[in-house]
């Protein structure tokens, strides 16, 4: 199965696993109900009697493999428990990230693999609340099983910098022994051209090894938004001179810094045209395949966006992979939303939290489309307690990674009170003039900056994290009513050209680019049960909005 856009292995072989696996729904004793055949990866609703199920529920399948695999999930929403011929071996909580398995000394032959997965609103769910968009249920992402050897490459990772005019990168990478003895071992990474190693280096046994070193690459060529240049990275693990293990990725040599108030991409300033996106496409939910992925990558383009945020999770790499090639910068951002202080105080909150940051940056650390990585949209950022929250989880970001800005996009209602914005490389608020109130637009803007420059944000880039108004696809009036595409229109004209146009911004990122279903507890708010602000609805069709704000994003070429 693909879980990128290119091929990540040579040496290290995969297990096949069909894309049917049996399925059960569980009731509240987590005994069997009913009974399908189940497409992995995909969300649950899509079963015409599943849509809105909420629970627990056990795909299964039988696989014929021995010895050392690594059962690798990119997402499965939203819990999950691991079971291997009914024994657990692994659990993971969260859907938007990454995590695998390791399966040592398997007797070869016939095994039951078993995921039990929860979508519901339990108790230990810190993170998964009704919110403003729906947790979908299923293994969401794709799911791959890979032989290993005594020996395996966990993970390289690719940071690039510039030094006198020339560029480098600091390179680390995570090997694994999994047997009894000593081993010595070279790695060698290609990238491009060239070729660097960590040679002659000793794994202790029953160990992971952290090999860390920084290179110069003194022929490699820019990443840019306009020539998006990708290379190649070939990890090849050698022991007594044979390639035991590899992993491939792809990177590009580029660096991003907040200097005053300019956001600068290989020194050059950058204007931010963005959407907000969420993973959710009418027929397919979370589940997107890649056919959906790449239609949105064009209309994005072709808006003249050049910019997307993760709202308000990780994305599918697959995903990341598509911006990376086409040179969409991506503020990427970690799993929380609207979460009060009751709710950050919830018992699993910083560990589920914290979490979720380092499989975010383990696991896309190397994506050059990743310009910012963002935490608590929209969280208690105005309470002491919260600035704990927001400093701890900044600290662990600068600590895996310091070579991007980091933000969160605060609430317009934090205007005044924000305590967070000394902790930021770059301040982002999400404002909502002419929707929820119906402010002049630059007004707001003037009351936004007037705090900004009292505070610890002063001197840094402000960006405008979300700004938008609703629409319902096909609703059209002349009377300027609300959720027309008439005043969607109208109230993203004012927005984005009030944006655009004032040089105290580094840009404005709108809310939102598709429609997207929300919680049932959101129905009140929320006409057919939707966030309705999408340029396109979530068949992707457009609005009004979509064609003007094109001709605003084009015409503005700064």
């Amino acid at each position: 199965m693909n879980t990128r856009l290119f091929q990540n292995h040579i040496v290290r072989k995969e297990i096949p696993l069909d894309p049917m696996w049996d399925f059960h729904t569980l009731d509240s004793e987590e005994k069997k109900q009913e009974e399908f055949k189940m497409l992995v990866p995909g969300c649950w609703e899509s079963n015409p009697r599943l849509v809105s199920y909420k629970g627990k529920a056990v795909y299964s399948k039988k696989v014929t493999f021995g010895a050392n695999a690594r059962l690798v999930f990119k997402g499965v929403s939203h819990t999950a428990h691991v079971y291997l011929d009914k024994k657990q071996v692994g659990y993971h909580y969260n859907a938007y990230t990454e995590f695998s398995v390791l399966l040592q000394d398997i007797p070869y032959g016939e095994h039951l693999v078993e995921v039990k997965v929860d979508n519901s609103f339990h108790e230990e769910s810190a993170l998964h609340v009704s919110n403003d968009y729906y947790s979908y249920g299923g293994i969401t992402r794709p799911v791959v099983m890979e032989e290993i050897g005594e020996m395996f490459i966990k993970n390289v990772r690719f940071i690039p910098y510039r030094e006198n005019e020339k560029w480098c990168a600091s390179i680390s990478a995570s090997v694994s022994n999994l047997s009894n003895e000593q081993k010595n071992i070279t790695l060698k990474i290609k990238i491009g051209d060239e070729e660097v190693s960590f040679a002659d280096k000793v794994l202790p046994p029953n160990a992971e090894t952290l090999l860390e070193n920084t290179f110069e690459f003194p022929f490699a060529a820019a990443y840019t938004l306009q020539n998006p240049k990708l290379y190649m990275m070939d990890a090849s693990l050698l022991y007594n001179d044979k390639v035991v293990d590899d992993i491939i990725d792809r990177v590009g040599f580029r660096d991003i810094k907040a200097d005053g108030k300019d956001i600068l991409f290989n020194g050059e300033k950058v204007i931010i045209k963005g959407v907000n996106r969420h993973e959710d496409y009418a027929e397919f939910g979370c589940a997107i395949p890649i056919e959906a992925m790449y239609r949105d990558i064009e209309l994005i383009k072709s808006l003249g966006a050049n910019c997307v945020r993760t709202s308000h999770y990780p994305n599918d790499e697959r995903f990341l992979d598509l911006c990376d090639e086409n040179g969409i910068l991506v503020w990427e951002e970690s799993h929380a939303r609207g979460l009060n202080e009751e709710q950050m105080r919830h018992k699993n909150f910083e560990k589920q939290s914290l979490d979720c940051i380092k499989e975010m940056i383990e696991n896309h650390i190397n994506h050059p489309s990743i310009f910012i990585w963002g935490i608590l949209n929209e969280c208690v950022s105005n309470t002491e307690f919260g600035r704990s929250c927001y400093a701890r989880q900044f600290e662990l970001i600068k600590s895996l990674d310091s070579s991007r800005p980091v933000s969160f996009a605060s609430l317009e209602a934090h205007i005044g009170s924000d305590l967070c914005l000394d902790l930021v490389d770059i301040v982002s608020f999400n404002i909502y003039p002419r929707w929820y109130h119906d402010t002049p637009v630059k007004d707001s803007l003037s009351t936004l900056k007037n705090f900004v420059n009292n505070t610890g944000g002063a001197g840094k880039p402000l960006l405008i994290s979300e700004i938008g108004a609703g629409a319902i696809y096909g609703f059209r009036s002349n009377n300027q009513e609300k959720w027309t595409e008439e005043y969607q229109q109208h109230a993203l004209t004012e927005q984005v050209t009030s944006i655009l146009s004032d040089e105290d911004l580094s840009g404005v990122i709108i809310w939102q680019y598709a429609d997207c279903r929300v919680d049932s507890g959101w129905f009140h708010g929320r006409p057919k049960s939707q966030n309705n602000k999408g340029l396109v609805d979530i068949y992707r069709r457009e609005k009004l909005a979509y064609s003007k704000v094109k001709d605003i994003f084009h015409s503005y070429q700064k």
